[in-house]
């Protein structure tokens, strides 16, 4: 990574917390496909500008401005409740910070009385897990089997280290799943994992995803061409 492009994100992975800011009304679930793509677009801005994507658990906390006149004499603002999982879906995904809403262990969601007649919406993320983080440039999923997808970065200056991920993570899977058919509880069993979660593959829309030999395939090819 650039010196440029880790002065724009130091701040974030150092602090935890990543704050987006957006001049749009908040829609409620029910909205149209129009007006969801409005705040998908909006919160895309800035998410796009981010080089990670979260990939453990975190903690959110929405703040919606809005003028108390407009919040309880009108009928067009939504229902707090309602405005959340729009949110949710815009900031997952490739364009977004999180790989999917799941991620997302708990959610603070107020309305505040905001002197001007335009809205806001503040939208704060913490991390739970400081390591939990992956590049986007090179983010793509291991299909390994069950429809479990592990999450790693494409080394392309070092595809070995790539390749002893994927082996590794391989082996790991292995080793969990034979205690789980040996009925082992599922937390022990899970101290063969790594820290990194391991996704659900109907989870990762969007996302590049690749069969394990697919991979192997892939790096050994890049290793071949480099000799």
């Amino acid at each position: 990574m650039s010196k440029e492009k880790w002065d724009r994100n130091r701040l974030f992975l150092s602090s935890g917390e990543l704050e987006i800011v957006i001049n749009e009304n908040p829609v409620s679930l029910q909205a149209s496909r129009r007006k969801k793509d409005i705040i998908t677009s909006a919160i895309c801005k800035v998410t796009s500008n981010c080089e990670f994507m979260l990939t453990d658990d975190v903690q959110i906390y929405i703040e919606w401005w809005i003028h108390e006149q407009n919040r309880y004499e009108t009928d067009s603002s939504a229902d707090v409740d309602n405005i959340i999982k729009p949110i949710l879906d815009a900031i997952s995904g490739p364009d977004g910070i999180l790989i999917n809403d799941c991620q997302v262990q708990a959610v603070d969601c107020r309305w505040l009385d905001f002197f001007n007649a335009e809205q806001r919406i503040n939208i704060r993320i913490k991390m739970l897990d400081r390591d939990g983080w992956l590049l986007k440039d090179g983010l793509f999923f291991m299909h390994m089997w069950n429809g479990l997808c592990y999450p790693t970065w494409m080394d392309e200056e070092n595809p070995e280290n790539t390749l002893l991920i994927v082996e590794q993570m391989e082996r790991m899977l292995m080793l969990r799943d034979e205690r789980l058919r040996q009925k082992e509880n599922y937390y022990l069993a899970k101290m063969l994992m790594p820290v990194q979660r391991i996704f659900h593959i109907s989870r990762i829309k969007g996302f590049p995803v690749f069969k394990v030999e697919e991979i192997k395939d892939k790096i050994k090819a890049i290793l071949k061409n480099q000799r």
